[in-house]
């Protein structure tokens, strides 16, 4: 098992399956069994496998799908910041809406601050809310896409691993051989 050679389909098959997770129409994917995280392991499995030398074991493939997990947990995180943002923001006209009905409403006053107030810090609190989940993201990612690399071993891997052929073992306590036909007419 060449470690150093796992980073390469690793980092293709994590970034793929954290950028796919993270855009928005495309992500919805992943409520098919966890499909593009799955399909990364699988395509990072397909790249080891293609550039080994030597046969790959089952391993190794979980090796290179938790691998792979993580740094596409990772990439999915980074890119989800920003598109949530992106979304809050055209969220925000909503959010003013929303204190104009408020104001319109006959509220208690502290009711009608405590929704202003909770409605104020909710950028924090999505960043808040990514990163925590990132890393949730970054545990579950990992131990999907390792199904993914077995899966992409098990698929890919055509050649024969190493193993000795068993040793000949004669049997025990045959019975003797018949005698041989005789012709006679």
């Amino acid at each position: 098992m060449n470690q150093n050679a796992m980073w390469k389909p690793a980092l293709i098959g994590g970034v793929l399956l954290g950028v796919l997770s993270a855009v928005p129409p495309v992500n919805l994917f992943n409520c098919v069994c966890c499909a593009w995280v799955i399909g990364g392991g699988i395509l990072a499995a397909h790249l080891y496998v293609k550039n080994s030398p030597t046969p790959v074991k089952l391993g190794s493939g979980v090796l290179l799908g938790l691998l792979t997990g993580a740094i596409g947990g990772v990439v999915y995180t980074l890119f989800s910041i920003p598109i949530r943002i992106l979304l809050s923001k055209f969220g925000m006209g909503v959010a003013e809406e929303v204190q104009q009905m408020l104001s319109n409403l006959n509220l208690p006053p502290e009711t009608r601050d405590l929704v202003a107030s909770m409605m104020a810090n909710t950028g924090s609190l999505h960043i808040v809310f990514t990163l925590i989940a990132g890393l949730v993201n970054i545990i579950i990612y990992a131990v999907v896409a390792m199904l993914g690399g077995v899966l992409g071993i098990a698929i890919f891997e055509k050649r024969k691993v190493d193993t000795p052929p068993p040793t000949y073992q004669p049997p025990i306590h045959l019975p003797p051989p018949p005698p041989p036909p005789t012709d006679q007419p």
